[in-house]
């Protein structure tokens, strides 16, 4: 049989210590668990940052001639953070620029007519998810784009969907990085 003397405080003072080291060692798992699931799900998210050419060939374009030669010259310039994808894009004239919210609350940008468009964006796995509205003179106008990189991160493709009071569109746009 063992004795234990628990009255000069020792043991005590001993279990204390065990419960300190035990609580430090849970708070640190839990810490780097954090960490690391962080960085596994930023890991998912590419960044789209760069200038973007769009590649005519390997788009869905409008036959139109006009179309076309306009789409010949656009380019996208995306700057990118954790919170927020702005992107200009160039159209000949005057560059359009939009600043959208990456954390799913809405956005709101204006058109080169001054129109509202309202936006949300959600990151499904690697791909950027777009819906936005627009009211006009003849309805409703909603889009939906998907906006995806290549594994090297050279190509961006948008799956673009606009849906108006009067048809569905639906185009897929490729961009080359410069």
């Amino acid at each position: 049989m063992i004795d234990i003397n628990i009255s000069n405080g020792y043991i005590l003072s001993n279990l204390s210590a065990w419960s300190h080291r035990l609580k430090r060692a849970a708070a640190l798992t839990i810490f780097m668990t954090l960490v690391f699931s962080g960085a596994a799900l930023a890991l998912d998210k590419p960044d789209f940052s760069g200038t973007w050419t769009l590649d005519m060939a390997k788009s869905d374009m409008v036959q139109e001639r006009s179309m076309t030669i306009a789409a010949a010259r656009v380019t996208i310039a995306i700057t990118q953070t954790p919170d927020v994808l702005i992107t200009t894009r160039n159209l000949g004239k005057r560059p359009e620029t939009a600043i959208e919210k990456l954390d799913g609350s809405e956005s709101i940008n204006k058109t080169p007519s001054g129109k509202d468009i309202r936006s949300t964006n959600r990151w499904e796995g690697p791909t950027l998810v777009t819906k936005s509205v627009m009211s006009t003179g003849q309805g409703t106008v909603e889009s939906t784009l998907v906006r995806s990189l290549s594994a090297d991160g050279k190509v961006m493709t948008i799956d673009l969907t606009v849906k108006t009071p009067n048809k569905v569109t639906k185009k897929k746009l490729t961009y080359n990085k410069q």
